[in-house]
């Protein structure tokens, strides 16, 4: 049910107490902000995204890291409405020089911490305004930031913006496109005593585009800093999301060739009388209920010595709610994916400089993560005479927690114009034991979780044991400043994944699997962790105040997953056995062209693709070497520029995906897009008695371009004729406006 909050009472009571304030100066910047508006140069083996770029290049949402880091070259994200929402739930719909996230791991940090999950809710638990930077590390990632139950792709760190010191407070409200209207509360109580905090608070609902659903998200967030002097420091902080919303149908591939006529393709808004009609929009849903704790704890012991504990926990708990369309009608159903789970862990750190070249860091990594990934409770529901009727269960199994512990230690230092850094972690993960109830479950289960499973029958084909694996993870920088404008560069990261798909591919199988003999245990004990090697060559030099960064990278990726055919056991299941290259070129530039205007560019080129051939039958062999892998661009170009004039601020940007795949033998070819955006901000000099205010409008895909956002394919799959891709559309135009106020 759609809510709506005024602002009238918040507004007039922050001016009736607020002082009036003269503002010297009016920008689209505060004065903690760095000096360029959309990077930040302070960390050398990240690109930093500034306060200033999350204001004008993320959505109007405000919800969602990757619209900000989209702007960055080889990053590939294109959300599937412009609230910024991912779609679906079970993956982060992210490439990063051409690759996708692995497994039940989430691609964002925060304060860099692995706190994100895939799949479930929190994806969008963080309001962008409690931000205060990004930070985007694609190829090279340092041992103590190397961490979560994947990296493979990289790791998007978002650093919360702390209490400040101060009191303060913000308000904003903004409304749009398909009923649009988002409000958003901070408040900050600046110093009392050693201790400062902040409470936040937002809401935000949205119609879908096409179709009948919507989305309502509330976000609560609390954070406490206590620092009795310069040797402890110690920061808190608790969030709070709920995300329900209506999920968008997607389009075959053959209806994707043809937007004109399928672009508003969606799911039914009338309910379905017949038997077996799963095509309902109510019936492709999601709901998640998520909590988030994370902390911080800094001891100096002197002046070279430090020792840290950084905590943290999150637990989300909902469902995921879809409709499973088979070749025979008889088969379809309503699926309703029940998940709840937590993890938690804690980075124990001790660093010590014994000069200014030789700097060290030891640390400790324990993590512990129930999933799902893979199910655990999916039960199934035939529709009669439109009504939904449970017929027991898809997946019904007892998963126990996936665990990971790594100890690490980092040198690095500067000697002259060199700066280094290199580190190891040795790595044990353990993915948890899992048993199966789900053979032989039917309409006469319980539909009680706990009850299904207290009758239910241990099924010892599908049940396994825990497996783990134990690796290295080598990292290393070395810098050199040819000029006082030049650094050269050369880097190298060894990242990791896995995917949990051979359980649920198994169940689906099973009887199959069983007529040739062949246990899950048996293919568990050959799993592979998948893990990539990533170099990067590179320079950073300036061109008057204009930073230019071309990047030269290659990836060499060992046991990546592949839905091969065993010939010894006579089955197809998905293998940890393919060796895959990813290659490509990149270049950024950003920084102020003149005084009042300001520019951000990324170019790139990414060749992604397995690296052999595989077996598919026992007669066939699939032709998959140098074949780009699904949704993966191989060019892509975007730019942006912020021109200042008075109190006005206009940010144009623009955003080039060049043509994709949506299967690995490339026949099923998606054509390129182009997006155009308008960020219009205006700044009065006193408002209400506020010390800050902006007036906004955002007009997002101005041309009104039919596109496809999201390839929703797995990797592995090689076969066109059993691809399980489906496609799914973007956006079209919308308009947005909104105020901001600060006291």
């Amino acid at each position: 049910m759609k809510r709506s909050f005024s602002l009238l009472l918040a507004i007039t009571a922050s001016a009736l107490f607020a002082e009036p304030v003269t503002i010297e100066t009016i920008s689209i910047v505060e004065a903690q902000d760095s000096a360029d508006f959309f990077m930040d140069e302070s960390n050398r083996t990240a690109q930093v995204f500034t306060q200033k770029s999350i204001a004008s290049l993320g959505s109007q949402a405000k919800m969602n890291p990757y619209s900000v880091i989209s702007f960055s070259p080889s990053v590939n994200f294109t959300p599937v409405d412009q609230a910024g929402s991912n779609e679906p739930s079970f993956h982060d719909p992210i490439r990063i020089r051409g690759k996708s996230q692995s497994g039940p791991g989430g691609v964002f940090m925060l304060n860099g911490l692995p706190v994100s999950s895939n799949p479930g809710g929190g994806k969008q638990m963080v309001d962008m305004e409690n931000i205060g930077s990004i930070n985007l590390y694609k190829g090279y990632l340092e041992v103590d930031k190397n961490l979560g139950f994947s990296s493979l792709i990289g790791k998007v760190d978002l650093n919360i913006l702390p209490p400040a010191s101060t009191g303060k407070s913000t308000i904003s409200q903004s409304f749009g496109t398909e009923s649009f209207e988002r409000t958003f509360l901070r408040f900050d109580s600046g110093k009392m005593g050693d201790f400062s905090t902040f409470g936040s608070f937002s809401y935000l609902s949205n119609d879908k585009y096409k179709g009948e659903g919507d989305l309502e998200r509330i976000n609560g967030m609390f954070g406490l800093a206590y620092q009795p002097n310069d040797a402890l420091k110690t920061e808190f902080y608790a969030i709070y999301n709920s995300d329900d919303h209506h999920n968008y149908n997607s389009l075959t591939y053959a209806e994707a060739q043809d937007l004109d006529t399928y672009f508003d393709k969606d799911y039914a808004t009338a309910q379905p009388t017949a038997s077996n009609d799963v095509n309902y929009y109510d019936w492709n849903k999601q709901s998640f209920d998520t909590i988030a704790l994370l902390g911080n704890l800094e001891y100096r012991l002197g002046s070279n010595d430090v020792l840290s504990l950084k905590p943290y926990y999150k637990k989300d708990e909902g469902d995921y709610w879809y409709s499973s369309i088979k070749a025979d009608p008889a088969k379809n159903r309503v699926v309703d994916w029940y998940m709840d789970h937590d993890l938690f862990g804690a980075v124990a750190a001790y660093e010590h400089t014994f000069s200014d070249m030789a700097k060290t860091k030891i640390g400790y990594w324990y993590h512990r993560q129930l999933p799902p990934g893979p199910p655990y409770n999916q039960s199934k529901y035939r529709v009669v005479d439109g009504e939904l009727v449970f017929d027991g269960y898809a997946v019904l199994a007892d998963n126990d927690y996936h665990t990971l512990q790594a100890p690490f230690v980092k040198l690095y230092g500067e000697n002259g114009r060199f700066d280094y850094a290199a580190g190891i972690q040795y790595q044990s993960f353990g993915l948890g034991s899992l048993t199966s109830y789900t053979n032989g479950t039917s309409s006469s289960t319980s539909m009680d979780y706990d009850t299904a499973i207290a009758e239910g029958t241990i099924d010892p084909w599908a049940s396994v044991k825990e497996h783990t694996f134990h690796t290295f993870l080598p990292s290393l920088y070395l810098g050199y400043q040819a000029t006082d404008d030049t650094t050269v560069y050369i880097d190298y990261t060894r990242t990791y994944g896995f995917d949990v798909n051979l359980f649920p591919t198994y169940i689906k199988n099973r009887d199959k699997f069983v007529s040739k003999g062949v246990t899950l245990q048996t293919l568990w004990d050959e799993l592979e962790l998948e893990t990539s090697d990533n170099i990067d060559l590179g320079f950073k030099t300036m061109v008057g105040a204009i930073t230019l960064n071309p990047n030269l990278f290659v990836s060499f990726v060992k046991n990546k997953q592949a839905n091969i055919y065993d010939p010894e056991y006579g089955v197809n299941y998905p293998a940890n056995m393919g060796d895959a290259l990813g290659y490509g070129a990149e270049l950024s530039a950003y920084g102020p062209i003149l005084d009042n205007l300001e520019l951000i560019i990324g170019l790139s080129y990414n060749r992604y693709a397995f690296s052999e051939n595989f077996q598919s039958s026992p007669t066939s062999t699939v032709q998959t070497d140098g074949n780009q892998l699904p949704d993966a661009p191989k060019v892509m170009a975007k730019a942006a520029l912020a021109y200042q004039y008075d109190n006005w601020t206009f940010t144009p940007s623009v955003q080039y995906t060049s043509s994709r795949y949506g299967d690995v033998l490339n026949t099923q070819k998606i054509d390129a897009f182009t997006l155009v955006n308008l960020d219009i901000a205006y700044r009065p000099y006193e408002f209400l008695g506020t010390k800050n205010a902006k007036l906004h409008i955002g007009l997002t895909n101005l041309t009104d371009e039919k596109y496809i956002a999201t390839i929703n394919t797995p990797d592995n799959v090689l076969s066109a004729s059993t691809t399980d891709a489906t496609f799914q559309t973007g956006a079209p135009f919308g308009a947005y406006f909104g105020i901001e106020l600060k006291f």
